[in-house]
């Protein structure tokens, strides 16, 4: 990879450097939380703030994972600050591990704390070479498990570092289970689905002019739109008669697909209109608390069914990774399918 990128990416580890001292320097300046942490040793922290990009719900997670599973390798405390744009635990609640932060941990005082910024980076040198008594705030949307795994399992410098390779959805279930609130909401829909489902997933990126994300445009083509509606109706017609009277949950970012979707016999969608976690709130009309909750449910749906499929429509539809995680997690099958 690194012969790959060759000074790009040096250049944009250099940039990520300097990034990290302004934002050291302008939360600082701002926050209250600048009295020296009383850890015994510093912590490593998973940060989703706000102060920077960090995606939607599958990059979020992909970079809590990661750091993670460094800090299991490596025997160092590990917690979670996820503020924006709700907190976590509304949501989740700590499962085997407790990542939430007590009173007097955390700190924003450059003096006890240093920021590594590594969004979009995909070599893990800066963090292997981190040296630091700091406490470390993290912040990273991508998904580093495998390379983690690689540099403590290989020899590194004069050391040879052995350590288990941790699996993805083994380290997110040691992390998260539902809060009362989220599991509620599962139950109450299992109780119309069943336990026995398969799953498909639609993402259609605004394509349906129903999903405001970024700058991605709408088909302006009525006819266009039609047609790519009905290619992936008939997508799901074919799963139908794949499973048979099997129910099928339909997922999708596009409240005018689901409308058509559901009147398929067997097909079970979730209510509620879906959200980006990093788009813009001007655009939500609804409860917030409603509108995040959705994307949580949906994706704890996918993690219990027997299998996920992810429908790409046409080579300008998303291929998502929110269902490849969803199945990781408890490692059920799943497969892509371009119509």
């Amino acid at each position: 990879m690194a012969s790959v990128y060759g000074w790009r990416y040096k250049y944009l580890e250099l940039r990520h450097k300097f990034k990290e001292i302004t934002m050291s320097l302008m939360i600082a300046s701002k926050s209250k939380k600048l009295d020296k942490p009383n850890t015994e040793k510093p912590l490593y922290v998973a940060m989703v703030d706000g102060k920077a990009y960090h995606g939607g719900l599958c990059d979020r997670f992909k970079g809590i994972v990661s750091l993670y599973a460094y800090c299991k390798h490596s025997n160092l405390p590990f917690r979670i600050r996820y503020t924006y744009p709700f907190k976590l635990e509304d949501y989740l609640s700590p499962a085997e591990y407790d990542w939430t932060l007590k009173d007097g941990e955390y700190t924003d005082n450059p003096k006890y704390c240093r920021i590594l910024y590594m969004r979009v980076e995909y070599l893990i040198r800066r963090l292997l070479r981190l040296k630091t008594n700091k406490q470390v705030h993290f912040y990273n949307n991508r998904d580093l498990l495998q390379p983690i795994n690689e540099a403590f399992t290989t020899p590194n410098g004069d050391m040879t570092r052995s350590s288990e390779n941790f699996e993805w959805g083994k380290l997110y279930l040691e992390l998260f289970k539902p809060g009362p609130a989220l599991e509620e909401r599962i139950n109450s829909i299992k109780q119309d689905l069943g336990n026995e489902y398969y799953a498909a997933v639609f993402r259609f990126q605004n394509l349906l002019g129903d999903f405001k994300e970024y700058y991605y445009r709408s088909i302006s083509n009525k006819e266009k739109a039609e047609e790519l509606i009905a290619k992936c109706l008939n997508a799901i017609k074919e799963l139908k008669t794949k499973h048979g009277n099997k129910p099928l949950l339909v997922t999708s970012d596009s409240v005018t697909f689901l409308n058509r979707a559901v009147k398929i016999e067997g097909v079970h969608i979730i209510p509620g209109k879906l959200v980006h976690i990093d788009g813009n709130k001007k655009d939500m009309k609804e409860e917030k608390y409603d509108a995040y909750m959705k994307s949580f449910v949906d994706f704890y749906m996918l993690i219990d069914a027997k299998k996920i499929y992810r429908i790409v429509g046409t080579d300008y539809m998303y291929p998502s990774q929110f269902p490849l995680y969803a199945a990781k997690v408890h490692n059920i099958p799943f497969e892509s399918i371009t119509i």
